[in-house]
């Protein structure tokens, strides 16, 4: 009789053992999230990362024109629910009017020095200074620029005037070329270009 219980008990547990796993469809992670702790299994739930291991959170860009001509300051504020980390400088991306990608170059300058390590919390904003420079023989009509903070995915660009408004047509604004300082955590500076 022990025997015969004894074998039903290691079948039963064989065939436990050998049930497939939870369905990740149905749980909604990958095995990779899913961890064994002795005899019982845990889920845990981690953060997926997006775009190949970039945070996605919600990022505002803004460019204030400033009074110096081709001057404007980038604000980058956390709109999303988390905190943010990064260090160096913006990747600013240019489409032309037809929306296509425009070649224009955009060289990284230690403005107003080296990038410090910056933690954004949700509301917070860092700061980088941007110089556009126009050439009237080589210079692109544009339709709309992206930045892309270290380690983010883009963000498309809003633009304000001198005046504090918005500014609506973009394609008016001619550029050759660009220069980009690196984040900061203030405005202290950003925009000193040689």
């Amino acid at each position: 009789m022990r025997a015969t219980i004894l074998a039903v008990v290691l079948a039963v547990s064989a065939a436990s053992c050998a049930a497939s796993p939870p369905s990740t469809a149905q749980s909604g992670q990958s095995a990779q999230d899913q961890t064994t702790q002795g005899s019982t299994a845990q889920t845990t739930t981690a953060p997926t990362p997006t775009g190949g291991g970039k945070q996605e959170p919600a990022v505002k860009a803004e460019i204030t024109m400033q009074g110096k001509p081709g001057v404007g300051l980038l604000a980058a504020t956390n709109q999303g629910t988390t905190p943010i980390t990064f260090q160096g400088w913006p990747k600013l991306t240019f489409t032309n009017a037809a929306g296509g990608p425009a070649a224009i170059p955009v060289e990284q300058k230690l403005v107003p020095g080296e990038g410090p390590s910056i933690t954004l919390q949700p509301g917070q904003t860092a700061f980088a200074g941007v110089q556009f420079d126009t050439d009237d023989t080589t210079s692109f009509a544009i339709n709309e620029i992206t930045v892309e903070l270290p380690g983010m995915l883009p963000a498309k660009v809003r633009f304000i005037g001198t005046d504090g408004q918005p500014i609506a047509n973009v394609s008016s604004m001619k550029v050759s070329e660009a220069k980009v300082g690196t984040m900061q955590p203030a405005t202290q500076g950003v925009l000193l270009f040689d």
